[in-house]
């Protein structure tokens, strides 16, 4: 079974130190990931995005938070896991493409899990809407060394990452809009991946995406969601170009059962994919998710089945 399985370890540690009387913070968060086996098939999104190499600590946040009523003001180490794509239903899926949509993170080598970089966050809100908008370095990082930490800025050689997203919230459902720019483009090679960023264009490419969560049904705790989503990359040089996902979750006090489908156009092909997930969350501190995938694209046909066991204290 050595090359058909692969056990990961993800540790993730949090803390928020309170500064003064006031509303600010100090934030900060590591991760720490152990595994056994490299990935086992050859899909092109990542079936699990809690794949990453063996890491004894690397930073995902530190920095400085301030808090007011109506937003956030974040400046020092984060990454777009933090702030973005964290929607209800969209987390609940494992076969999320590293966490984001692929027309990003498979087009730009940014501070996107297990990589973060020196950003510029912040978010307003104002009844139902929320707008976020991140700075970044245009490469993420996660070493220890001078020529690999996650303080780096060069913006000549990695250019300038920016989101913005735009988001209405009320009680049956959630909506988002938002466009990416990075400053530099990054060729692909023959086997589909990023080239090195010594052979990056100095062009300036983006990525926008829409998404939607609607409640068909509620009763009591217990309700049915329905999910849309699309994103399409304005250069099809880039890693990824297009991308749509269609799913609907139920969820209660103790269970959350989800069933979704992909569709991602890569430089190399088209991938589709079909998940079906449960989540049981067995007391407070526990919870047990198995999932099911089928993966397609021109490597072949390819099957997973996996499950995550949380601990939460």
């Amino acid at each position: 079974m050595n090359n058909k399985t692969n056990w990961v370890n993800l540790l993730r540690l949090e803390m928020s130190i309170p500064i003064g009387k006031s509303n600010d913070s100090f934030e900060a968060a590591t991760l720490h990931v152990s595994k056994n086996n490299d990935n086992i098939i050859d899909d092109w999104q990542g079936f699990s995005n809690i794949e990453a190499d063996n890491l004894f600590a690397t930073i995902a946040v530190l920095g400085y938070m301030h808090e007011w009523k109506a937003g956030h003001l974040f400046v020092g180490v984060r990454n777009v896991n933090e702030d973005f794509f964290t929607s209800d239903v969209t987390s609940l899926f494992t076969n999320s493409s590293g966490g984001i949509f692929p027309t990003i993170a498979s087009s730009y080598p940014i501070a996107n899990y297990p990589f973060s970089g020196l950003t510029i966050y912040f978010d307003v809100t104002k009844g139902g809407w929320t707008f976020r908008n991140s700075l970044y370095n245009g490469v993420g990082y996660n070493g220890w060394k001078g020529k690999d930490n996650p303080f780096i800025v060069r913006p000549k050689k990695d250019g300038i990452f920016n989101m913005s997203q735009l988001e209405y919230s009320h009680s049956k459902g959630n909506y988002y809009a938002g466009v990416a720019v990075h400053t530099r483009q990054f060729p692909i090679d023959e086997e589909g991946e990023m080239a090195p960023t010594e052979e990056s264009y100095s062009k300036t490419t983006c990525a926008w995406w829409i998404y939607g969560e609607q409640k068909l049904w509620t009763a009591g705790e217990k309700n049915l969601t329905c999910m849309l989503q699309y994103s399409e990359n304005t250069s099809h040089r880039n890693g990824c170009y297009r991308y749509a996902e269609a799913g609907c979750a139920y969820k209660d006090n103790n269970n959350e059962i989800g069933l979704s489908g992909q569709y991602a156009k890569f430089h190399q092909g088209a991938e589709h994919s079909i998940e079906v997930t449960w989540k049981r969350q067995l007391n407070e501190a526990i919870a047990l998710q198995p999932s099911f995938q089928y993966i397609s694209n021109g490597n072949g046909d390819f099957t997973t089945l996996s499950a995550r066991l949380y601990y939460s204290f």
